[in-house]
This record gives structure tokens, C-alpha cells and sequence, in this order.
């Protein structure tokens, strides 16, 4: 045998000599998950909500009649409402919140209400930016003098009556009552309904919980939710009637 080869194997025989001392550990062999670790790793893949379902979660609308305007952002219901409006012969409106308190309620926590506030703040909504004709509630006060404790009071009130002396054809009305069934402790619950005066007809109601304290930012937000709720019974009303209330006579 050649030299040139012997001496070709004993350096490769050196060198395989050489690797077999070396002490780095040989990687571990891949471990194959088992059935029950894909099954729930399947289990946990399919269920996150496809992007389809997700969307449809985030359109979700909030809760009726409850939402936080941008200042004195008009209502959702604005648009439907006036439309409906003109189309019944656009009835002047009449927006009364009751300055005494019922017999049966706390009549001093009754009074620190600010009526004028609330009346004011309802009358801004319904007005929808000046699209509805709004009776001042000040004028009517004045035009039905000692007749105004009976809408105050609610006993006896003649609808037509009020609607002669005030002009008005559809009255807001709203009392202000304290009680002590509020979810959150006391409140004061404020009770509304719309009707034409001279047929009588209900064509919206509400009925809200305010909890104190009774600051404008409470006011407004409530007095919003009482708005928006009245102006969709109303909208409802005025389209399923199709046809205006019956007009006001003149003043006497």
C-alpha cells in the first residue's frame, strides 16, 4: 500500500478520534404534541370572535333615550320628530312643568326643584332649534292666571279651556314628584305626558328617576332622556293619527 495513503487514513482516523471526545450535549429530539394539547389549542383558535363577529358587537346601539351630548347637540329623535310635526298641520306646543308637589310626596324637597330651569332646558329640546312652534310658558302662565294652579295641581283641568285662553294645541306636561323608591336611595321622579288639549288624546309618555343632587348638569341630562322618549311616542302618535289636533280658538 502506498505511503502517501496510509498516511491519509491515520489523519482522518485522528480526526474522528478527536470529535468523539467533544462534551456539547446533542439537541433534544422535537416532542410532538399530543391529541388532547391540539385539541385544545384548536379549542381556544375557533373561539375568538371572527372579524365579522366582532364588528357586530362594536355597533351594538347604547341605551335608548340615553346619551351624552356634545353642548346642546340635538336629540336622535329631532329629525323623524319635525318631519312628523309638519305633516299634522304644525300644532303649537305647550311645555309645563307643575310647580306644586301632589299631597302625598315631601313637599319641601319638591319645591327646592328648579322648575323654571327644567321647563326652560324642555322647552330648548322640543323647540328642535326653532322647527316647532313652542308657546312661552310665562305667557300662557299669565294668559290662564288662577287657572294655572289646576294644570299645577292636576284636578279638574279643562283641556279646552286652556287651549282658548293659551292657544296652544298639544300640552307638554310634566310633574315633579319626591320619592323614596329610587334605585340609588331618594329621588325625585319626574312624570310626563303630551296630549292634544282639545281631544285629549295621549300621544307621549315618560317617566325618569333623578337622583340629587338636582344641578343643571342633572337637569340637563334628564331633562334630555324625558325629550327624546316623548318626542318618539309623539312621532308615533302623529304619523298612525295622520291627520293634525283639533285647532285652538281664538283668545276670547
Amino acid at each position: 500500500m502506498p505511503r502517501a495513503f496510509n498516511f491519509a487514513l491515520l489523519f482522518l482516523t485522528a480526526l474522528a478520534g478527536c470529535g468523539s471526545h467533544d462534551n456539547t450535549p446533542a439537541p433534544p429530539p422535537a416532542r410532538v404534541p399530543g391529541r388532547d394539547e391540539v385539541r385544545a389549542s384548536e379549542d381556544a383558535r375557533f373561539a375568538k370572535p371572527l372579524p365579522d363577529q366582532a364588528q357586530t358587537h362594536s355597533d351594538l346601539p347604547p341605551p335608548p333615550f340615553d346619551d351624552v351630548p356634545l353642548v346642546s347637540q340635538q336629540a336622535p329623535e329631532t329629525a323623524k320628530f319635525v318631519e312628523a310635526y309638519h305633516k299634522v298641520g304644525s300644532p303649537r306646543m305647550l311645555i309645563w312643568v307643575a310647580h306644586e308637589a301632589d299631597a302625598g310626596y315631601d313637599e319641601a324637597a319638591a319645591r327646592s326643584i328648579d322648575y323654571a330651569a327644567m321647563q326652560t332646558i324642555l322647552t330648548d329640546w322640543f323647540s328642535s332649534g326653532g322647527a316647532i312652534a313652542v308657546i312661552s310658558s310665562q305667557a300662557a302662565r299669565q294668559a290662564l292666571g288662577a287657572q294655572a294652579q289646576t294644570l299645577d295641581t292636576g284636578q279638574n283641568v279643562n283641556g279646552k279651556e286652556v287651549s282658548d285662553k293659551t292657544r296652544a294645541d298639544v300640552l307638554v306636561i310634566v310633574r315633579a314628584q319626591f320619592t323614596r323608591q329610587g334605585s340609588n336611595g331618594p329621588a325625585v321622579r319626574l312624570v310626563a305626558e303630551s296630549s292634544n288639549l282639545v281631544g285629549g288624546e295621549s300621544i307621549g309618555r315618560a317617566v325618569v328617576d333623578v337622583p340629587p343632587p338636582l344641578d343643571k348638569p342633572q337637569l340637563n341630562s334628564y331633562s334630555r332622556f324625558l325629550a327624546r322618549k316623548l318626542m318618539k311616542d309623539m312621532t308615533g302618535s302623529w304619523t298612525a293619527f295622520g291627520s293634525p289636533p283639533p285647532p285652538a280658538s281664538q283668545p276670547q
